[in-house]
């Protein structure tokens, strides 16, 4: 451990720096004093790690350590500050949604909006440019905001100026406004000094943080900045042919390790990991899993660092398609996404007859339906007999694709669809989406009465169950809509649903789960973390150093002078090398990886990775057994003999017409499954007359002109105008008993 020197990088008078172990900082922790990370991630990792610390030196109970992220840091400092009253902090904090809607208003009302098509859509990016401004301290006042060389500067100058009188009218006050009363209370000594503070996980800090932590020193905290001691002892470097050889070759090598030292831990570094994460989510449940069940997710062992937006859960995507059902006009695509839920009361019982219903919704109506046409295909006896004549009310069976559970939960739909008309608050409407989905059965599974069992295995071990979580963050997101009473006026229902749309969007869903050997992360996510084993992947010439992506909204000089983040090339470059000399740092066993091509084009190694004097290398070691894929291919090839004739039709035709030599000329056993065993997919319907429609129309009104007319001669009777009327006749009966006939706009 070294001896504790100042931190000259940061300029913070005070800011000692320190390297040490983790048994070093465990030590620190169970004396009390505090540590600040620069994420929660971070925060999760080291508590965690800190318990199993204890347990090892044999204790069976311990106070629990305060590891906190920095966000969460200041909304304690704030919290204090406020109950005594320090000057600054009688305003209101307003939650994400509510900061997100004060800049809807604001650029609803504000001057240069006019020629913006969708004006809300910018809210978020004005958000985080003030963040920055505010972070980065930086002037606002300079000239380059109106010098005219970008209207961008000038609108978001004058945006700005708008927002804070808002805020101010109204006694608001924006998170990152709260460093500087918070620095005013520190220095005039109104909070009191804390133990030692220690920060962990932090690059640099933002002036605006540097305030922060100089008035802490100055209010008689002590600070220490740490570093965990490094771990590098060997990084090799491999070119693939491809993507897919890198990402196959990774999870054979996770998969070596993960048999070879089970309590190891292995750490997979993926740029862009947002991006990616399907991909090699996939991969590594071929290579380490094979035949996995998806729903069965405590089974892996493995966990991302990033989560995904709730609204893109199972169970919440199920919630917003049971409100898109109140819409005018419903798509059949969310109406088959709920007929296929299991998370809708009856979704086990009636699971044949909805998928009846889909085929027959599919067949027989539009694109588009409405809510009362699904009604009545859900519940609609069968009022004619195969030959297609009327049955009188006490022969009339169910049809084969009847629902009544789905029925009633429809009709209470509609009831409240003709009972919400007008504005209202947004609690209201919390409370009542909440309701109203409860009343349709969701998301109770109606076998066990647990939310979300039947897809998810609430019995699978991990914590509380993933759907379970998945709710209770639905219900966090209610709660966030309900805060909009007091920044937006009363709402429609529409409004009101697109606004917690968008909440469940911007919402991270990240499940707790038992903690598990293999690590994937992001890029910067890396500092503070240690592993045993590190893959480092598809660091190559074209996206290592990252190309600069300067804030629109901020003059570019002085995003330059302040050295905002992705402000320029030479600034991108510093963070690489940080980044890089980091890497090989947290594993004594690194491999960085990269594909040879990318869609067709030839790419080379990051010239960083050579800076660092890391040479290529043979291959790593990898995991030697077979896939299934190759037991599959490479199994004995089965043998045949001569095929046995299928027999007879059991019906007397084969249904299909002209479809039948089309299928048995580009495949017989198509030919078979389609028209002898009906085995079709779902039709994607269209608004208009399809073809087929038009033929089956078409066929049907011949069919009931040749029954009434029956021979030429009854034909050659008959003048124009009869001709005419019986046609007419026999077509307005055909398309008077098909009901889906009649909502297309044709």
């Amino acid at each position: 451990m070294m001896n504790p020197q100042p931190d000259n990088s940061t300029h913070i008078p005070g800011l000692l720096a320190q390297t040490l172990g983790h048994e070093d900082l465990f030590t620190r922790l169970m004396a009390g004093q505090t540590l600040v990370t620069g994420n929660s991630r971070l925060a999760r990792v080291l508590k965690n790690q800190y318990d199993q610390w204890r347990a090892g030196r044999g204790e069976r109970q311990w106070q629990s350590p305060v590891i906190i992220a920095w966000n969460t840091w200041m909304e304690r400092l704030w919290e204090m500050a406020s109950l005594r009253a320090c000057p600054g902090t009688g305003y209101a904090v307003p939650g994400p949604r509510q900061l997100i809607s004060l800049w809807e208003s604001t650029l609803k009302n504000a001057t240069p909006t006019h020629s913006l098509l969708r004006p809300e859509a910018l809210a978020g990016q004005l958000r985080e440019t003030r963040e920055l401004v505010v972070e980065w301290q930086l002037n606002p006042a300079d000239p380059s905001w109106s010098s005219g060389e970008n209207e961008n500067h000038a609108a978001f100058y004058q945006w700005n100026r708008v927002f804070e009188k808002r805020c101010k009218k109204d006694h608001w006050i924006s998170p990152e406004d709260r460093l500087a009363p918070l620095c005013n209370a520190l220095r005039a000594g109104l909070l009191p000094a804390s133990v030692t503070i220690n920060l962990l996980g932090f690059d640099e800090f933002t002036p605006a943080r540097a305030g922060i932590l100089a008035a802490l020193a100055q209010n008689g905290n002590t600070l220490c900045r740490l570093k965990m001691t490094p771990r590098q002892d060997k990084a090799v470097l491999w070119k693939y042919r491809d993507s897919k050889q890198e990402l196959r070759q990774m999870a054979r090598w996770v998969r070596y390790w993960y048999e070879t030292e089970p309590g190891s831990a292995i750490g997979v570094v993926v740029p862009e990991l947002e991006n990616r994460r399907a991909e090699v989510d996939r991969q590594l449940a071929e290579i380490l899993c094979p035949g996995h069940d998806p729903s069965g997710a405590s089974a892996k062992p493995w966990n991302f660092s990033m989560g995904i937006p709730l609204a893109r859960v199972p169970l919440i995507e199920t919630a917003f398609d049971l409100l898109s059902l109140l819409d005018r006009r419903i798509d059949i695509q969310a109406i088959g996404r709920v007929l296929r839920s299991p998370w809708l009361k009856g979704a086990q019982s009636e699971r044949n007859q909805r998928a009846l219903l889909e085929k027959y919704l599919r067949d027989n109506y539009p694109r588009q339906l409405r809510l009362d046409d699904l009604i009545f295909c859900a519940t609609e006896p069968r009022k004619k007999d195969h030959n297609g004549e009327a049955l009188p009310p006490d022969q009339q069976t169910p049809q084969d694709w009847n629902c009544p559970l789905l029925g009633g939960a429809l009709a209470i739909l509609r009831r409240f669809a003709r009972e919400s008309g007008g504005k209202r608050p947004a609690s209201q409407w919390a409370e009542a989406f909440d309701r109203l989905l409860m009343n349709l059965g969701w998301p109770l599974d109606e076998v066990s009465g647990q939310p979300g069992t039947q897809a998810q295995g609430h019995d699978q071990g991990y914590d509380q169950g993933y759907d379970w979580q998945a709710l209770q963050d639905w219900r966090d997101g209610l709660r966030e809509l309900a805060t909009l009473d007091a920044t937006e006026p009363a709402l429609e229902r529409r409004v009101a649903i697109g606004q917690l749309q968008r909440i469940c969007r911007d919402k991270v869903f990240q499940p707790r789960s038992a903690e598990v050997p293999i690590q994937v992360l992001g890029l910067y996510e890396v500092n503070g973390l240690r592993f045993d084993h590190l893959w480092v992947l598809g660091l190559h010439n074209g996206n290592w150093p990252a190309s600069a992506k300067p804030d629109p909204f901020i003059p570019g000089r002085l995003q330059r002078a302040a050295g905002i983040p992705h402000s320029s090339p030479q600034r991108e470059l510093e963070v690489a090398r940080t980044i890089t000399r980091r890497l090989l740092e947290t594993a004594p066993d690194c491999v960085f990886s990269y594909p040879g091509q990318l869609d067709g084009e030839d790419v080379l190694a990051s010239p960083l990775l050579g800076a660092a004097g890391i040479a290529t290398q043979p291959e790593p070691p990898a995991w030697p057994g077979e896939t299934w894929r190759s037991v599959v291919a490479g199994a004995e090839k089965p043998q045949t003999g001569p095929l046995q004739s299928p027999g007879r039709l059991v019906h007397p035709t084969a249904h299909g017409g002209s479809s039948i030599l089309k299928h048995q000329a580009l495949c017989p056993f198509r030919a078979f499954a389609s028209n002898r065993l009906g085995a079709d997919g779902l039709e994607t319907p269209v608004d208009g007359i399809s073809p087929t429609l038009h033929g089956s129309l078409v066929h049907r009104v011949l069919e009931l002109f040749w029954q009434e007319t029956r021979t030429q001669a009854a034909l050659l009777a008959l003048d124009a105008a009869s001709l005419g009327a019986r046609l007419r006749r026999h077509v307005e009966a055909v398309t008077d008993e098909d009901r889906g006939l009649r909502q297309r706009p044709a």
